[in-house]
């Protein structure tokens, strides 16, 4: 893969995951009846979150769901 090409995919793996972190907020918020703010600051800091933003985990091709529900797990895991 040429360097440009790697740039560009990179890239879209940045727009992709930003967007899919805002809907996994909201759905984490829900769950725990807290503030989006405070969802975001917790998903941010978790070892699901720092997975998920690898592109070549299988945590990142996941869906929506699924993703908040490994963070979930994670959450209760150390709870």
């Amino acid at each position: 893969m040429k360097s440009s090409d790697k740039d560009k995919k990179k890239i879209l793996d940045e727009i992709l995951t930003a967007t899919q972190t805002g809907t996994i907020v909201c759905r984490i918020a829900q769950r725990l009846n807290i503030r989006p703010y405070e969802a975001f600051k917790k998903f941010i800091a978790s070892n699901t979150y720092r997975i998920f933003r690898n592109p070549e985990s299988t945590l990142s091709y996941m869906g929506d769901e699924a993703i908040c529900q490994h963070f979930l797990l994670e959450i209760n895991k150390s709870n």
